[in-house]
């Protein structure tokens, strides 16, 4: 079970001859995905220390009476709107006692009254479920750094000519609210009164999450909130000469649960043990998430648990049932769900020690790779900080002798932690040599290679078959949007994916003196440790019986205006188009009108589809060869919203292919067929595409066209195709 993350994992050891194309685009979304989802729970954090802050205090002036904040009966709470998925929108409510200051109250000139100083600790808001507050802790008010907002009174407004015992008066308070070392204005609303030493106050004030950058809350497919939020403050202060100020809070009391429980060590454990483990145990990739070692890390946050296995965002498995059926669902049985939310519910009970190990029961399915030859990057390289998105390319020979084909591999990093992602490219003789002229020119191992290796040859492209393309200009065809496919691009690896071995007895020819490029993205956030990777490959004789497999790229056009209202200079399409051209070369503004071509569609025309925040795109193409299609993958950005990939459309024979009612940016999944798939060469293949501009709200007004950036959009997939003629050889 593993919540998103940005560093990405593949859902089965075949994924990767699917994602290899898809690779070199998502590299460039990939950083916005690790910085969106850091450590949800880690040791560090998953204690908070409930105490109260030190806030700086008044000192009684003539005609005044100070009153200090009893942090024991006074609140600091939020109310947001939250859509979960499967269950709605609703309102989330959080709160802390952690708060102090004092109020130097003039009963017989109220307006010259004075607020000192108030300090709440935003680390110890608590809500109704655990995991929501460590994401929020972590995420979004990163108050493991910030723990302590603060709120200064600029003026009291409204009030009273004097203060009478027992009396409530309704007044504004003009403040300060800093969160994250951010000050901007608030103004609140109080209803006061004061009797018998004490003072009482609510305060509301309505605000924008945005403006501390705390919001609007995504979690891409699990839940999202808007912009507006509600904090109140529920304050009882007293007369330090008549009682005595608490200066201590206890921990937030557990919530009460009833009903029976499964039993964890008989029903939940083993279902952690099958479906998180192997995710979630430290230092596999979603640690990076939720860290379950044990049975308290499972306790811990068990109401959080139960709310993303409910709304079945965990174990992750986008896809819907519609169409062609598909191997290795992750969907977890109704009774198992309905299992973990009752255990969720009676308070994660525990009938094993907390200090129980869970260890994965259940591990990649098939056998590894062999590792015929190890590949080791020939040096260490350690980039700068200077460059925190550093794509290095790497020569890594074989030593290929004879026609020997690749049947599959396994990337071992040297360095796990800055390693983004890495692709694998085949080069052959001539791009090697070409390769050894750029290495080390700028004094360090390797070469900067963003876009690719960007290798001179003499031979032809050695990669995926692009739409459109039929029968016998399928090697045509695999010249074309050349810019965009970087051609010989054949796999890749992303922290947690398996290693790897090619379907249905398929593989790669490689020839005499070809060699493969090893691209990585390092990202580093800390000093760079130098890092020395390697790659194992499964290599088979080219005389064995080993298929060709081509990977199919049907792309369409993205036309998504900015909103109604909005008048920024890159709202203007030409304008956009000129800026994806500095951002990312002449392509950058070529690409959308050789899509809209080959799509038979006008930016205009998809523009109109535009309403209320929602953009559609489709696009035909034709089955270039006839064969078994073995699996399919989608691909958009942050503001898709819906992806579908169709058969013969319109037809009788119509099958869907791959459907994803909910995107989800964070789970780009290689799905593989139960049963291939026989398709004939000329076949429509129908990819349909969806965004919705409210699943990034504040994103900077631009008009988007399909391009490489995070900010940027693309209507993008692939499905592996196995051709029945496999008398052509590969290259």
């Amino acid at each position: 079970m593993e919540p998103p993350r940005k560093r990405r994992r593949l859902p089965g050891h075949w994924a990767l001859w699917v994602l290899g194309p898809l690779v070199a685009i998502v590299a460039a979304v990939g950083v916005y995905v690790w910085t969106q989802y850091r450590t949800l729970t880690s040791a560090k954090f998953s204690t908070i220390d409930y105490t109260v802050p030190n806030a700086p205090p008044l000192v009684a002036g003539s005609g005044e009476t100070v009153y200090r904040i009893d942090p024991t009966h006074s609140t600091l709470s939020y109310q947001v709107e939250e859509k979960l998925l499967g269950q709605g929108v609703h309102t989330a409510k959080g709160s802390t006692n952690g708060i102090a200051g004092d109020i130097a109250l003039n009963r017989t000139n109220p307006s010259a009254s004075r607020v000192g100083e108030i300090v709440a600790n935003v680390e110890e808001l608590h809500s109704d479920n655990r995991l929501r507050d460590a994401r929020i802790r972590q995420d979004y008010l990163s108050s493991h750094d910030f723990p302590l907002a603060s709120l200064t009174v600029a003026s009291l407004r409204g009030m009273p000519a004097t203060v009478a015992d027992g009396q409530t008066y309704h007044f504004t308070m003009a403040t300060q609210l800093t969160v994250k070392k951010i000050a901007k204005p608030v103004t609140w609303d109080v209803d006061g009164s004061v009797a018998n030493g004490k003072l009482t106050a609510t305060a509301t004030a309505h605000v924008k999450l945005s403006t501390w950058d705390v919001g609007p809350i995504n979690l891409a497919g699990l839940v999202s909130t808007g912009d507006d939020a509600t904090l109140t403050m529920k304050l009882t202060a007293l007369d330090p000469s008549k009682y005595t100020v608490p200066n201590a809070i206890a921990p937030p009391a557990s919530a009460r649960h009833s009903g029976s429980s499964p039993s964890f060590k008989k029903v939940i454990m083993p279902a952690l043990q099958a479906n998180c483990a192997s995710c979630h145990n430290s230092g596999q990739v979603g640690a990076a998430h939720w860290v379950l070692d044990d049975a308290n890390d499972a306790a811990q946050v068990a109401d959080g648990i139960g709310t993303v296995v409910k709304a079945r965002y965990m174990p992750p498995w986008p896809a819907s049932d519609l169409g062609v059926a598909l191997l290795h669902s992750k969907r977890l049985p109704q009774k198992t769900v309905d299992q973990i939310v009752q255990w969720a519910d009676a308070g994660g009970k525990l009938d094993v020690p907390g200090t129980t190990r869970i260890t994965p029961t259940r591990g990649p399915a098939g056998a590894p790779p062999r590792h015929d030859v190890v590949l080791t990057m020939p040096q260490a390289y350690a980039g700068s900080l200077s460059n925190p998105n550093d794509y290095r390319c790497f020569v890594l020979d074989p030593h290929i002798t004879k026609p020997t084909y690749v049947t599959g591999y396994e990337v071992t990093p040297g360095h796990r932690e800055e390693i983004h992602h890495a692709q694998i490219f085949h080069v052959d003789a001539a791009q090697v040599a070409d390769a050894a002229a750029k290495d080390g020119k700028d004094g360090k191992p390797g070469w900067s290679c963003y876009a690719g290796p960007s290798l001179s040859s003499k031979v032809r492209d050695r990669t995926a078959i692009s739409p459109g393309a039929v029968g016998d200009r399928a090697q045509a065809a695999r010249h074309s949007l050349r810019g965009q496919l970087q051609p010989g691009l054949i796999a890749g690896w992303v922290p947690g994916q398996d290693p790897v071995i090619y379907p249905d007895h398929s593989g790669i020819l490689f020839q005499p003196g070809d060699a493969i490029v090893l691209q990585i993205h390092y990202h580093y956030e800390d000093p760079p440790v130098p890092d020395r990777s390697t790659v194992a490959l499964q290599l088979d004789p080219g005389t064995a019986p080993v298929k060709r497999i081509d990977i199919v790229n049907p792309l369409g056009p993205v036309e998504i205006p900015c909103m109604p209202g909005q008048d920024a200079p890159l709202c203007n399409r030409a304008n956009a188009l000129q800026d994806d051209a500095h951002l990312y070369g002449p392509t950058g503004s070529l690409v959308e009108g050789g899509l809209l071509a080959l799509c038979n569609k006008t930016a205009d025309e998809l523009a109109a589809t535009f309403h209320n925040g929602i953009a559609t795109s489709s696009c035909d193409t034709r089955v270039p060869e006839s064969g078994n299609i073995v699996g399919a993958m989608g691909h958009m950005h942050t503001l898709g919203k819906s992806f579908r990939l169709t058969l013969d459309p319109g037809t009788p024979q119509q099958k869907v292919l791959l459907d994803i009612p909910t995107w989800n940016f964070d789970w780009q999944m290689n799905y593989q067929f139960q049963t291939p798939l026989h398709v004939n060469a000329g076949e429509t293949v129908r990819m349909e595409c969806t965004w919705d501009r409210s699943l990034d709200p504040n994103r900077a007004p631009k008009y988007i066209v399909f391009a490489e950036g995070t900010e940027d959009e693309m209507c993008f997939s692939t499905y592996a195709l196995i051709p029945d003629d496999q008398s052509q050889t590969q290259g």
